[in-house]
């Protein structure tokens, strides 16, 4: 096949996977605490792949497109929402949250009260307190102050683990705006954000930003599939050319 040939599959393949990236942030739009993805491309010879990506022929090597994705941990815009148990971080840092796989980590504040009384994800994982304990809440006035002290009726009844990690974050996304550290030795340190209650976090995610991103990829996508076509329409014409001779 073309090394040219090659190229643009390569280029096909990679506005795919951005298409993917793109479409996931913006169904997450509306997401709170949901941190959205980005993608980088760079060129790369099939002939530094080990092992080579492409049989090796006389056509020079076609360079190929590798693409990485990251998350963007831009904080989301702030809104006031009275709810006492809305929480929101303002300043680098996360809530602790247990979950059936271990300790994940989001920004996500929409929290609720169980049946048991226990203060939980809008998933049903229950937030940490400091310690690692979960957080029960038996009362009515709740509220919660800057460095995440709970007081229930005037009573202290704990305060929330804000966590945070060495930087730049190595974080996988687990769902549901869950994040977990893609090291699991990593040791997680106390947080200097500070909490603000009755206000919520919302997406990072900027729908103008993506849809202008949805529209370049689009005709990257075609700009790559006619050169495809280009391709196809030569290889036929040199058969029937050749056919004649």
């Amino acid at each position: 096949m073309n090394s040219g040939m090659y190229a643009a599959l390569s280029g096909n393949l990679a506005a795919m996977r951005r298409m993917d990236v793109i479409t996931n942030n913006l169904a997450n739009i509306n997401t709170s605490g949901f941190k959205k993805d980005k993608m980088t491309f760079e060129g790369l010879l099939a002939s530094v792949t080990d092992p080579p990506a492409v049989p090796q022929s006389m056509t020079a090597d076609p360079i190929l497109q590798k693409e990485n994705i990251f998350i963007d941990y831009a904080s989301g815009p702030v809104s006031q929402t009275g709810n006492p148990l809305d929480l929101a971080l303002d300043g680098e840092g996360f809530f602790a949250v247990t979950t059936p796989e271990g300790t994940a980590y989001t920004r996500q504040g929409t929290f609720r009260l169980s049946s048991e009384g226990n203060l939980v994800t809008s998933d049903g994982y229950p937030l940490q307190g400091q310690g690692g304990v979960n957080i029960n809440i038996q009362g009515s006035h709740i509220e919660v102050d800057a460095k995440g002290q709970i007081l229930v009726d005037g009573a202290a009844v704990g305060a929330l683990a804000l966590v945070d990690f060495e930087k730049p974050y190595s974080m996988t996304k687990t769902g549901s705006a869950l994040l977990k550290p893609s090291d699991p030795q990593a040791v997680p340190q106390a947080a200097a954000a500070r909490v603000q209650q009755g206000h919520l976090e919302g997406s990072n995610v900027e729908s103008i930003s993506e849809m202008v991103q949805l529209i370049e990829n689009s005709r990257y996508f075609e700009a790559c599939s006619k050169v495809i076509k280009g391709y196809e329409d030569m290889t036929i014409k040199a058969a029937n050319e050749i056919g004649k001779l």
